[in-house]
């Protein structure tokens, strides 16, 4: 639901140095990658299939140029495929830079680590943006919806704020790209581009039946990491986390004390944490710090099975009971601060079973700007849980994308809702929350819910498992249920005995 990265899953990053190997070679930072690899990578991999596997990446390489390079199953050492390098470039007749990249590529690819990987310099800057919530683009979010791609949201203060375009607009093409019935990350390609760059993005507005096209420069925007408000009913907070940044903690923070300016209660607390790929462990630490004053907060194992705690000291108790919305997107720091609060019995997981990234990497720089990013150590949560390949199971499960708020409302004993459709999303209790499908859907036979948002705001598990379900018998049956339309926006409200 969140934006698009393909970053952010590898993300769980330790702020500590690894000394750099002096190198001279023509392949320097190929040698450099090699005893990173051999010196630190948790799995403490064999030389022979590191070399092994930079040398085959380029005899596939060679291949299509119809020539065959032989691998050797001598050649197991760095010396040996420093000469091969050099051997084969020439050859080849490759520069050595693309010859080293093959080779670095080569070698990660013998770890079975997705999460070891190799940054050009460019590449190294997107990861960082990332990281700090930052992107270069037009400055809105989209959706889908009938196979359209939606705005459901414009970012003041970005290029599309200061254009025509509203909410509810379709993108038709980008350029002269047709975007119809494109998924996400075919969309997230074509629209994505260098920073003062132009696009003509072609428009229709349903509202007013008319297609347009507005020329638009791509601009480096910074969103909050933390965003969130008290729900209009429950006495109940909400916060959702984008990611953990070098600001999250702060933002978080700054979002606690907003609520308690307020000056109205808060009896409970929602931290959604759905597609957060992670971030630094130092912010992870920060905003557990919020939530208790003093606690272990991970167990952390490095290749030589020496076990380190790391602590939270001097924080302060939250005070109210928490759920963390969880999903198959929810990785890395993300599970190490889930897991750490549920150990504690702060809080508790509503979702899906999360991602399973126990592993954290340190950003290594290279010596001709490029960088490395390695796993060092694996972690496992206060009470010693397995993350790595495995995820968090929660405490309930909930498939559905709006099932899962009205589920933590109900744990955090909401008595009242108010549930409605705006410009795709779907309302909560004053909130918005970006659906790809609609709550309500106006069939022939009548209006239909979400079958999972129903069964879970009556808490009638008997409700059919299919998608969408004929609301008017519930409205029948339930007294205190009410559906009222009102400019077009249809509402439910409930109130629970």
């Amino acid at each position: 639901m969140k934006r698009l990265t393909h970053w952010l899953l590898a993300a769980f990053l330790l702020l500590t140095a690894i000394p750099v190997q002096a190198a001279s070679s023509p392949y320097s930072e190929a040698e450099e990658v090699y005893w990173y690899i051999m010196d630190s990578h948790l799995s403490k991999p064999q030389a022979g299939k590191v070399v092994q596997g930079a040398l085959e990446a380029i005899s596939k390489q060679a291949e299509q140029k119809n020539m065959k390079l032989t691998v050797s199953p001598e050649d197991d050492t760095w010396p040996e495929l420093e000469q091969r390098l050099i051997e084969w470039q020439k050859k080849g007749g490759w520069d050595t830079t693309t010859v080293g990249i093959w080779a670095i590529d080569g070698m990660l690819s013998t770890l079975d680590d997705p999460h070891s990987i190799f940054f050009t310099a460019d590449e190294l800057r997107m990861f960082q943006s990332d990281v700090e919530n930052q992107f270069v683009g037009f400055g809105f979010r989209l959706r889908i919806q009938n196979d359209a791609l939606i705005i459901r949201e414009i970012i003041p203060n970005s290029p599309a704020a200061a254009s025509v375009l509203k909410r509810g607009d379709q993108l038709l093409k980008v350029d002269q790209q047709s975007l119809v019935g494109k998924s996400f990350e075919e969309a997230y390609a074509y629209l994505k581009g260098k920073e003062e760059s132009e696009a003509t993005l072609t428009v229709y507005r349903p509202s007013e039946s008319r297609e347009f096209v507005v020329k638009l420069k791509r601009a480096l925007m910074s969103l909050p990491e933390a965003e969130g408000q008290l729900f209009t009913k429950g006495s109940v907070g909400y916060i959702s986390l984008e990611t953990f940044g070098s600001e999250g903690a702060i933002q978080f923070r700054d979002k606690l004390e907003e609520f308690k300016r307020s000056g109205k209660p808060m009896n409970g607390l929602i931290v959604d944490l759905r597609d957060n790929g992670g971030g630094y462990l130092s912010t992870a630490r920060d905003i557990a710090s919020l939530f208790m004053e003093d606690g272990l907060l991970m167990y952390t194992t490095n290749r030589n099975g020496v076990e380190v705690e790391t602590w939270v000291h001097n924080g302060r108790d939250i005070g109210v009971p928490v759920i963390i919305l969880v999903n198959s997107g929810t990785a890395s720091a993300s599970e190490l601060l889930s897991g750490a609060l549920r150990d504690h019995g702060i809080a508790k997981l509503v979702g899906t079973k999360t991602y399973g990234k126990g592993s954290a990497q340190q950003v290594i720089p290279l010596s001709e700007g490029d960088a490395l990013k390695l796993t060092l150590n694996e972690y496992f949560t206060p009470k010693h849980t397995v993350v790595n390949h495995i995820g968090l199971e929660p405490d309930m499960l909930v498939e559905d994308y709006a099932a899962q708020v009205v589920e933590a409302l109900h744990a955090l004993k909401v008595r009242a809702w108010e549930l409605s459709d705006e410009d795709g999303d779907t309302m909560i209790n004053g909130i918005p929350f970006p659906t790809v499908d609609p709550l309500f859907k106006q069939t022939e036979s009548g209006l239909q819910i979400r079958a999972q948002v129903l069964a879970h705001l009556l808490g009638d598990q008997t409700i059919s498992e299919k998608e969408y379900i004929a609301l008017t018998p519930y409205l029948e049956k339930h007294k205190a249920l009410k559906l009222t339309i009102a400019n077009g926006v249809r509402t439910l409200t409930y109130s629970t005995p």
